[in-house]
């Protein structure tokens, strides 16, 4: 990690959860800071974006949608989709999207991880809205395919956030001074 080569000094803990989890530590401040895609309207949180998180409809490569372009959003009705858990992120920005476009959403199965998602669908059990980022080595080796849907992909940020009270330790801040002055362009050369 390059945090890591320019201070060898500081141990960086990462831990992954769903969003109803991380807002809890986030309240108790039981984490100094929580790397998000919405921040809590809740909370009085300082909140930095530092990233795109591009989001979209993947599919497996032979789904009949994969071959088309320019779908409108609606062809989707009809379709059946692998989800993350309620209280994820991604879950709820699925839900609002296509609460906004009036499409019927058709979840038959829920998983509470990315990469069970991913099998899932290359298994053709059904499609998924997942972060480009996620899924970036699955489509670049054909495993996966994005559809072409009007409205996609839909640009959100991460955001590195904390309690707007807590004081951060230097090796926090410096942290989030990694995040919010490099990460970005990190990830994106990475994609």
């Amino acid at each position: 990690m390059q945090f890591a080569k320019l201070h060898p000094g500081i141990d960086v803990r990462l831990s992954i959860d769903n969003r109803d989890k991380i807002l809890g530590l986030l309240a108790r401040s039981e984490a100094d800071l929580v790397v998000m895609g919405r921040t809590p309207s809740h909370l009085d949180c300082e909140a930095s974006a530092f990233a795109t998180n591009p989001l979209g409809i993947v599919a497996p490569p032979g789904h009949p949608l994969a071959q088309r372009k320019n779908l409108p959003f609606n062809a989707l009705a009809d379709c059946r989709f692998v989800v993350r858990e309620e209280g994820s992120g991604t879950r709820a920005a699925m839900q609002h999207l296509f609460e906004q476009y009036q499409t019927p959403l058709t979840v038959v199965m829920t998983m509470p991880s990315n990469e069970t998602i991913k099998q899932a669908v290359m298994a053709g059990m059904g499609l998924s809205f997942l972060s480009h980022r996620t899924v970036r080595h699955e489509l670049a080796s054909g495993h996966l395919a994005l559809l072409d849907v009007a409205g996609l992909p839909q640009i959100n940020h991460w955001f590195v956030t904390h309690l707007r009270g807590k004081k951060l330790s230097p090796a926090t801040q410096a942290f989030k001074a990694f995040l919010v002055e490099q990460a970005g362009a990190l990830m994106d050369s990475e994609s």
